[in-house]
């Protein structure tokens, strides 16, 4: 193992100063007869925007807390921005009441084929447009919602000549029908790689992911965390954990690309940590939601190596890297997402 250990024995970064930091909330359906991978009950959603308000949180527009963040200016402590990917019905029916009866501001990603088509599971143009009335804030989600990372048999000028029309033409979409949308980008299936996200700078857009952890001012701003809330990952104490937490400071991280090659099996992922309130020795990773042996580098800077113990299957698997505060009850959050094809190359179908 040469200079890897599995602890760093009394190590403790020194505190620096607090940076700007806030945690941004994923939901999809809020209903009790959708997909549970992609649901919480309304009875669910109520209890945690319960939580929010009985534990003293301040609930920001997305694009507020994304400008005030990057600025590295001050947010509140215990600040959350509420968002909803795809635009299905139940944001307009149950989402809506329930946070403008609450005064709360929260943003909806749209994939404009979707609208277009009238199809019964989305919201109508006009059902947008009354809540971007209201104050909702309105972001682009593509045109039709596919897997970008995926190329196909085009060559790497016509896949990204395609990505870029997926996101600029759903802009003008969002443009032609409503008043202001943001320039904001919530990547398809929480998928991305470094060209696409090249793209999404050049275009001048702030992107999401579906990763798990907090935003701070060193955070990458072309695929922002969120954390994703669902069935089976919406339980109280879990939320209240999430809604707390700040992100860990992962300086570099080796690949920087989370797409795998079909033959890929056990790769390995590289995580160089930055200084905060937190011992790198508690440090811990989960891979598919089960744990991973994490090996700690105790060079300065340290590092942390994580591999899995088995051969990853076809589809996304993510990484959480997860470690207690020393100045408090929140953790630290950092979140990575491998994305391997099917065997014979062709990307998988969610």
């Amino acid at each position: 193992m040469g200079r890897w250990v599995i602890a760093l024995a009394g190590a403790l970064f020194a505190p620096i100063v607090s940076a700007a930091s806030a945690v941004v909330l994923e939901y999809h359906h809020v209903a009790a007869d959708t997909p549970p991978s992609t649901s919480v009950t309304p009875a669910k959603f109520e209890a945690h925007m319960d939580h929010l308000s009985e534990n003293d949180f301040t609930v920001w527009p997305l694009p507020r807390l994304v400008e005030t963040v990057r600025a590295g200016g001050e947010v509140p402590d215990r600040t959350v921005a509420i968002t909803f990917d795809d635009a299905y019905a139940s944001v307009y029916d149950e989402v809506f009441p329930r946070l403008q009866e609450r005064d709360w501001p929260f943003t909806v990603f749209v994939a404009t084929e979707s609208i277009d088509k009238g199809i019964d599971a989305f919201v109508t143009w006009d059902e947008l447009r009354e809540m971007e009335a209201a104050g909702v804030t309105v972001g682009n989600h593509s045109v039709d919602h596919a897997h970008m990372v995926a190329r196909g048999d085009r060559d790497r000028a016509k896949w990204l000549t395609d990505a870029r029309a997926n996101i600029v033409d759903a802009q003008e979409r969002l443009e032609a029908e409503l008043e202001s949308p943001a320039r904001l980008f919530a990547w398809p299936f929480g998928e991305f790689s470094p060209p696409l996200q090249r793209l999404l700078a050049d275009l001048d857009y702030v992107g999401f992911g579906q990763q798990s952890g907090a935003v701070g001012p060193n955070s990458d701003f072309t695929a922002l965390p969120r954390f994703p809330l669902a069935t089976g990952f919406d339980s109280l104490d879990s939320f209240a954990l999430k809604a707390r937490s700040r992100p860990l400071p992962v300086t570099d991280a080796e690949p920087v690309s989370g797409v795998l090659e079909a033959d890929s099996e056990r790769p390995s992922l590289t995580l160089t940590l930055g200084e905060g309130a937190y011992r790198p020795e508690t440090v811990r990773c989960y891979i598919g939601g089960g744990p991973a042996a994490t090996e700690i580098d105790p060079g300065t800077p340290a590092s942390l190596r994580v591999r899995p113990a088995q051969t990853l299957g076809t589809g996304r698997t993510k990484i959480n890297c997860t470690a207690p505060a020393t100045d408090g009850d929140h953790w630290f959050w950092y979140s990575y997402v491998w994305m391997k094809p099917n065997p014979d190359g062709t990307w998988y179908r969610d």
